[in-house]
């Protein structure tokens, strides 16, 4: 496994980021310019982490499909849970959330029928249409898989303060909206 890691542990940037801020305790005003302040070595952190928060969220969705059936694929995984805060609904919604073409979601969703964890929703329409939703089977599997995971994030986060926990979901969250070109500026 590939592991880039500075001095601390973290991402070289983090640390470059770092100094830059240590560097600084104490020197008065932060200069105009946002390369003199280290904006941009933290903001390189801040993509190093991003990035490898995206390759372990990829491992640990490799397990967790694994961990419901041998054969799941991960993306099969992420269409599930997506089902199971969606509730029914159709092939193309979960596609445009899930940021999948529509063919690859039918073919997890096909997958998952033959592993009896999801099943299609009778329409009058064509077949694009029918609602996808969890068969109860789909339902106690993913739920099982969901609580595994918030079991391991609680004994992850066990030694940090219940402020640091908050403040961590609230950045996260925001910097997740502004990833997704959601924040307070224009999408990048």
């Amino acid at each position: 496994m590939l592991r880039i890691q500075g001095r601390n542990g973290f991402p070289p940037a983090y640390d470059a980021a770092m100094e830059g801020l240590h560097d600084r305790a104490g020197a008065g005003p932060v200069p105009a310019d946002p390369c003199e302040d280290g904006r941009h070595a933290a903001l390189d952190a801040v993509e190093d982490t991003a990035a490898s928060m995206c390759r372990s969220e990829q491992r640990v969705c490799w397990a967790l499909a694994r961990g419901i059936d041998p054969a799941m694929e991960p993306a099969a995984y992420s269409l599930l849970c997506a089902v199971r805060l969606a509730g029914s609904c159709r092939v193309s919604d979960l596609a445009v959330t899930l940021g999948m073409s529509a063919s690859a979601v039918s073919g997890h969703v096909a997958a998952l029928q033959r592993l009896g964890l999801v099943e299609r929703g009778a329409t009058r329409d064509d077949e694009r249409s029918h609602p996808v939703q969890l068969t109860p089977e789909g339902l106690r599997r993913i739920d099982e898989a969901r609580a595994d995971r918030r079991r391991s994030f609680r004994r992850q986060l066990a030694g940090w303060s219940r402020t640091d926990v908050v403040d961590l979901a609230a950045l996260l969250t925001r910097f997740n909206a502004a990833y997704l070109g959601r924040g307070d500026g224009p999408p990048a």
